[in-house]
């Protein structure tokens, strides 16, 4: 290899005398990494600068989270760890080869030793230092000034998204229907209703809404499109459409309202689909009629036998298969019996060992909750989910609904 063509690539031997270079040339020695190595990393103390000969190497930082973030790449000339030469102060960034690569390495301690024996070498090494440094700070200078004004510009688009979001919001609460989930046809034959709504961001896919067709009967509908955020959020508004538009004349049938939903979501939607769970609430005849879309059976606490009951129903997700059939099933209700809905989110949700909460966690959860005569049950289990989850950011949207008998 002709060391002394590739010093005189790098910035800070090219403008030395050719005398000083030559001597140079025996100070630097040839290693070769393989692919995946690491050559520097960050935090530790370093004693050499490194010239790419050949190959590629890759330049990362970790951030506040541990996470290794890729900064940059550098190829043949290139070089780094130059400032080992000249300080003591443990290494800001991690290099690691891209591909085999072979490096040029000058220890600091060989280098001191040169630089006693030639002072010419010493102040122009110094003197390139101090000017490659001033010349990098001004294209950081600079690149912040361009960077500063892409944030700007961003941070305005950004403000306007997050406006848009909190009026999507707005709009996505109506979905939930508060002025029939606290229903009179419930008061008059006293039974309760509580419900969570969390999405996992401003907006989500997680849907909920009753509709009145009488003094003594209610439709309900749960439901869960694929996906959260604005997607989802956007396809629970074709959902919800559908639901006010067929619930009118289909409301009292659930099968003919999952075949019309199903239909609806499978005609304007190519690869999205959407599990839901129907029920028509007949409070003068104590029944509720369920129906499912593909979603997680409701847990029926039956409070004369103390125990939950067991369902078993088939249904296809809505949106999945065209023409599908569902079935229906009708429970008889007494007082004191519950009927929790949900959604999936709950159960998926991990801790920091990554255990989910999982749907049996759910239902010991519940059954304690209702043996023990709790006042406040799905307040219970959010409080106890959170926990489990030692209150992170939720990963998904979750809903849970309680109707008290």
């Amino acid at each position: 290899m002709d060391v002394l063509k590739v010093l005189h690539s790098v910035p800070l031997f090219n403008t030395l005398e050719v005398e000083s270079l030559q001597g140079m040339t025996s100070l630097f020695e040839e290693e070769i990494f393989a692919t995946e190595k690491n050559i520097l990393r960050e935090g530790e103390f370093g004693d050499s600068m490194y010239i790419i000969a050949d190959g590629k190497v890759n330049v990362t930082k970790f951030n506040s989270e541990g996470k290794e973030i890729f900064i940059t790449k550098l190829g043949p000339g290139s070089y780094f760890g130059e400032v080992a030469l000249i300080d003591n102060l443990p290494r800001s960034a991690n290099v690691n080869t891209a591909e085999e690569t072979r490096v040029l390495r000058l220890r600091k301690s060989a280098f001191e030793r040169q630089l006693l024996h030639d002072k010419t070498l010493a102040i122009n090494f110094y003197r390139n230092c101090l000017n490659e440094t001033l010349h990098r700070m001004r294209e950081t200078a600079t690149s912040l000034t361009s960077s500063k004004t892409v944030l700007d510009q961003k941070s305005n688009r950004l403000d306007k998204l997050n406006a848009d979001l909190s009026d999507a919001k707005m709009i996505q609460d109506l979905f939930i229907s508060s002025n029939q989930l606290g229903s009179s046809c419930f008061k008059k034959y006293g039974i309760k209703q509580n419900h969570v709504y969390r999405p996992y961001l401003e907006v989500g896919g997680d849907f909920l809404n009753l509709t009145s067709f009488s003094e003594d009967k209610i439709g309900f509908i749960i439901a869960d499109v694929m996906g959260h955020g604005i997607s989802a959020a956007l396809a629970t508004g074709v959902l919800r459409s559908g639901f006010a538009i067929f619930s009118k004349e289909y409301g009292q049938d659930p099968t003919e309202l999952m075949k019309r939903l199903n239909d609806h979501i499978y005609e304007i939607f190519t690869s999205l689909f959407a599990t839901a769970y129907y029920a028509v609430i007949d409070m003068a005849n104590s029944s509720v009629k369920l129906c499912k879309g593909g979603h997680m059976h409701p847990l029926v606490w039956k409070a004369s036998e103390s125990r939950l009951l067991p369902i078993d129903l088939p249904g296809p997700g809505l949106g999945i298969i065209r023409k599908a059939r569902f079935q229906e099933l009708t429970i008889d209700v007494q007082p004191g019996d519950k009927v929790l809905f949900f959604t999936d989110g709950i159960l998926e949700q991990r801790n920091l060992e990554g255990e989910m909460f999982s749907d049996e966690r759910l239902a010991q959860l519940y059954c304690d909750l209702c043996l023990a005569k709790e006042e406040h049950i799905i307040q219970s289990i959010y409080d106890k989910f959170m926990e489990f989850c030692d209150n992170r950011d939720l990963q998904d949207d979750v809903t849970l609904f309680l109707l008290e008998f």
